[in-house]
């Protein structure tokens, strides 16, 4: 092979990260030239999300910058169009324009993670907080702040109820630490900050399938059977309820709307946030691949987390079904991602000077969840620890693993000052509007989606389903696909209420932006339609004779 290898690393998450580290002697003999592609120029630490969100941490203190963290590599930031093994060729586009750019590669390395499992409910997508990607978290880090500013202001109870009504589906390790990281939160924010408001008034719901929270301390998350250790999950539990959080197990979302959640026992509950940890999926561009996939979606690898039958292939991280040394798959955590990416990337240096490759062999010492007020439950090698000892330990494995320098140095200033000052409650958003605000909404059965006794700011487009318009307890009218409707829809049909009939989808934009489009697409019509009435042939046969038009 002339010149160095070309390796291309496709991922910006921990995977990626170990595999560039143990590549750097190969980069420096110029054995090897690596590309590593992702879709933003930092590495987000899922891990801290909690505590970003309920302000012990500055939101940039995550993002380690790409740049510095992958060096000597080379960055590629854009989306990956399409993976042809055969041609040996990936093709990105650009988030600016969609312009397509090329990579050729000699050896290849799939560490793309996973994405959101959008479709476990109806209206997840629309209407759920998501804690995948850093956007979301951050959004939800400023709606948090909003529906307390919301409700220290609003003086309809059933509103203030659904204001402070915060719903988490999914009682994992990241639904739990979130769930309770927010109930001590609350407690700190109504104490000093929002003293209108009482904790009391807060509820905090969790949802979870299962008969407990914390399936993960069962060794539940995998297909191999870990090590259970259920004194953990019972500690667990007591200290989320200790904290306010109210439990509801063995119980499913079925549906969630702009304003409640319906469950699978037939209960709703009212609230403006929800958020979902229920689970994810393969991402859409390995999917199309012919590659063998385990039942969960991922790819499976061999004991030297290369793809059976491409031998310049390698995978590690969340999309992976990567084999675990005691039995079963690796589960889908940082942890276990560094392992993996570290592995290949000492593999791709031996395959590279003419070396075999060694089996996968690494685990991890321990697991842990930080579950509020300075406690933590977990193990290591074995040995369970609960309260501020695993909360301690937790700190120092995430401090440790923590990808740059100068975010460590952030993190430890971050640890150090909000105890003096307090929780960060700046709601970091813009006030500059969009042109054209569209909402998504999911709405169930007998749902009321408005009512005259409150604004009406939203015109809605219905895209499924039907909408009764109520005036006087009666229906006035029916409508369906296609149809619209708002303030003055209600007031012209002198009805009070519009009210789903089945299950609703609409498009919704803000009643004066409606307007405005509308003006927009009238003149734009007309303006066709003059074009559309002008002789052209005069113009063509002066193209044809030999104008430059």
């Amino acid at each position: 092979m002339a010149g160095p290898a070309r390796v291309l690393v496709l991922g910006g998450g921990f995977a990626a990260l170990h595999t560039v580290r143990k590549l750097r002697g190969a980069m420096r003999s110029d054995v090897a030239g690596v590309t590593v592609v992702a879709r933003e120029n930092f590495l987000y630490a899922h891990g801290f999300a909690g505590e970003m969100v309920t302000g012990r941490i500055a939101p940039g203190t995550i993002l380690n910058p790409a740049r510095r963290i992958f060096a000597p590599a080379r960055i590629h930031i854009a989306e990956i169009e399409s993976i042809d093994l055969d041609a040996r060729r990936v093709v990105t586009s650009r988030h600016l324009d969609g312009a397509r750019y090329q990579l050729e590669y000699d050896r290849l390395v799939l560490a793309l993670g996973s994405a959101e499992n959008l479709g476990a409910y109806p209206g997840l997508a629309e209407h759920a907080f998501k804690l995948k990607l850093y956007e979301d978290c951050f959004r939800l880090k400023n709606h948090l702040i909003e529906m307390l500013e919301l409700a220290d202001i609003e003086t309809d109870p059933d509103e203030r109820r659904r204001l402070l009504t915060f719903f988490v589906a999914g009682g994992g390790f990241s639904g739990t630490e979130l769930a309770c990281e927010l109930a001590d939160f609350l407690r700190l924010l109504t104490q000093r900050e929002y003293p209108r408001i009482a904790r009391s008034e807060c509820r905090i719901v969790i949802v979870h399938p299962g008969a407990t929270l914390l399936p993960e301390l069962y060794g539940a998350s995998t297909e191999r059977r870990g090590r259970s250790y259920p004194q953990l999950v019972r500690y667990g539990m007591r200290h989320a309820e200790r904290l306010g959080v109210e439990l509801m197990l063995e119980t499913k979302v079925v549906g969630a709307t702009p304003n409640e959640v319906h469950l699978s026992n037939g209960q709703h509950v009212p609230t403006r946030t929800i958020i979902s940890t229920v689970g994810t999926k393969p991402v859409a561009v390995l999917e199309e691949l012919p590659l063998e996939r385990d039942p969960r979606g991922r790819l499976v690898v061999d004991e030297h987390l290369r793809v059976p039958g491409q031998d310049d292939v390698w995978a590690g991280g969340d999309c992976a079904a990567v084999p675990h040394p005691r039995g079963g798959t690796c589960p889908p955590v940082a942890t276990y991602a560094i392992a993996h990416g570290a592995h290949i990337g000492r593999n791709l240096s031996r395959a590279l000077t003419g070396k075999p490759p060694k089996p996968f062999r690494s685990g991890v010492i321990g697991q842990a969840v930080s579950i509020g007020r300075r406690t933590a439950v977990g193990d290591v090698k074995g040995v369970p620890l609960r309260g501020k000892v695993a909360w301690l330990g937790w700190r120092v494995v995430g401090f440790a693993i923590f990808p740059s320098w100068d975010r460590r140095l952030h993190l430890l200033a971050d640890w150090s000052v909000w105890p003096l000052v307090g929780r960060d409650i700046v709601q970091m958003t813009s006030s500059l509007m969009p042109d054209y605000e569209v909402r998504h909404n999911v709405y169930q059965a007998g749902e009321v989606i408005a009512e005259r006794a409150r604004p009406v700011r939203y015109v809605h487009v219905i895209v499924e389903g039907e909408v009764e318009l109520i005036g006087r307890q009666e229906t006035v009218d029916t409508i369906g696909p296609g149809s619209h409707f708002g303030r003055k829809s209600l007031e012209q049909a002198e009805a009070d209420v519009a009210r789903a009939k089945s299950l609703v989808r609409t498009v919704a934009l803000r009643a004066e932006q409606a307007n405005r489009l509308q003006d927009v697409l009238l003149s734009t019509g007309r303006i066709v339609a003059r074009t559309e009435a002008i002789d052209v042939e005069p113009y063509r046969r002066e193209r044809e004779v030999g104008g430059d038009g």
